[in-house]
């Protein structure tokens, strides 16, 4: 088994990797985040609300699965440009809360930081690391939330994919990687957004992903579904890729 070089680890942490463990009190086991009574402590969270300025618990639903949603990135990035597949089991990871975080972005932590990389068959490789990120974890979450927080999973699937999408166009777009890395890292894209079976996602139908991956208008790919973020601001803020249009009021 593989380990995750210092210097790899420092570039994860932009996606919320965290590197020591927080006191039980601060952390949440990924197990525990799909049993209804610890996520519903979630959802009813004074902290919590106070932070996201809301006590709507789809709100909240959605703002979580936001924040959850980091752990895709930090995990396909991570099997994309360096070539190793991080486990992504519930029973591997838990969501770390910094009690001075004014607007909640709780981190990742692995328990056991070994990897895995391709040897015989990459596409095999990959598929294993794709499975068990959603089929094992995501999926389950989406699920949970969707449940106890009563909201759409159609939302909670897209704002997992809006962050997935980011993360592999600003690779892409960064194009500092060498030509081989760069073909892998596009081609990996792909698989997971219009290739990847609905089985490694453990769902019958369609990729989930698929749905949401349409071409951007002036440099900004619009959501399918709005995600409630203009009911945790004060002033009712709306994300640029919001989909309910506003209207402007007339000048008099």
């Amino acid at each position: 088994m593989a380990r995750l070089t210092t210097d790899e680890m420092e570039i994860l942490k932009k996606y919320r990797l965290s590197c020591e463990k927080a006191t039980t009190q601060s952390s949440i086991t990924g197990q525990a985040l799909v049993k209804p009574e610890q996520l519903q402590k979630l959802l009813e969270s004074k902290e919590i609300q106070l932070k996201l300025n809301t006590s709507n618990h789809k709100v909240i639903g959605s703002m979580i699965m936001k924040r959850y949603a980091f752990l895709a990135a930090l995990v396909l990035y991570a099997m994309s440009v360096y070539n190793k597949g991080i486990n992504s089991s519930l029973a591997n990871l838990s969501l770390q809360t910094d009690e001075n975080d004014p607007i909640w972005l709780p981190s990742f932590y692995f328990e056991d930081l070994e990897v895995t990389t391709p040897e015989k068959s990459r596409n095999e490789w990959r598929a294993t690391v794709v499975e068990s990120l959603f089929k094992s974890n995501i999926t389950k979450i989406v699920s949970a939330i969707s449940r106890e927080a009563k909201i759409s999973k159609m939302i909670l699937w897209e704002n997992t994919a809006i962050y997935l999408f980011w993360m592999y166009e600003s690779i892409l777009e960064e194009g500092k990687y060498e030509e081989e890395t760069l073909a892998r890292i596009k081609e990996d894209f792909q698989f997971i957004v219009t290739k990847a079976p609905s089985d490694l996602f453990g769902r019958k139908g369609t990729n989930p992903l698929s749905k949401f991956y349409h071409p951007k208008k002036d440099d900004i790919r619009k959501r399918s579904t709005c995600c409630l973020f203009y009911l945790t601001s004060k002033n009712s803020d709306r994300c640029k890729t919001c989909p309910i249009e506003c209207k402007q009021p007339e000048n008099n």
